[in-house]
């Protein structure tokens, strides 16, 4: 147990930056991110001992990362339309042009489906395989190439550009 232990460190140590910003870009919130972040080393460490030596360590990791994420953007979703609801200037401190294009961009993020968003996140800014990124989310290679594909598709036409 205690070299399981130790393995486990090693893995978290190494990871552990990557996996963080990752989740800040996911979730568009250092904070939240953080907390996101504990949580999943918190799920691997549970799961550790059943990892398998020949398994990819770093896409389990955003695997669990990822349904850490796609679990606290679910319940943040929910808070935030009812502050949106109560408060229609909680962007108030951006100029308005800015924050006409944020709410566009964040709309058409949030809209799309949550493997198509991971799929594009780990793809575009944690340079994930596309073998990886379907360790990470589930699925196989060419899923997760067609969920990066779809996801560029429909920001481009949500945001009604040629390029997002």
């Amino acid at each position: 147990m205690r070299g399981q232990a130790a393995s486990f460190t090693l893995l978290a140590e190494r990871r552990r930056p990557e996996i963080l910003a990752y989740l800040v870009r996911m979730l568009g919130n250092r904070d939240d991110a953080e907390d996101a972040c504990q949580e999943a080393f918190l799920r691997a460490h549970a799961a550790f001992g059943r990892l398998t030596p020949d398994a990819n360590a770093r896409a389990w990791l955003y695997r669990i990362a990822t349904n850490t994420a796609l679990n606290l953007a679910r319940g943040r979703a929910r808070r935030t339309a009812r502050l949106v609801a109560t408060d229609p200037d909680t962007l108030a401190g951006a100029p308005a042009e800015d924050r006409a294009d944020l709410r566009a961009v964040g709309r058409a993020v949030t809209g799309l489906p949550p493997r198509q968003r991971a799929a594009l996140m780990l793809r575009c800014f944690q340079g994930l395989d596309y073998a990886e990124i379907a360790a990470s989310v589930g699925g196989s290679t060419d899923t997760a190439r067609a969920n990066v594909y779809q996801a560029v598709r429909k920001l481009r036409a949500a945001l009604g550009r040629e390029r997002p």
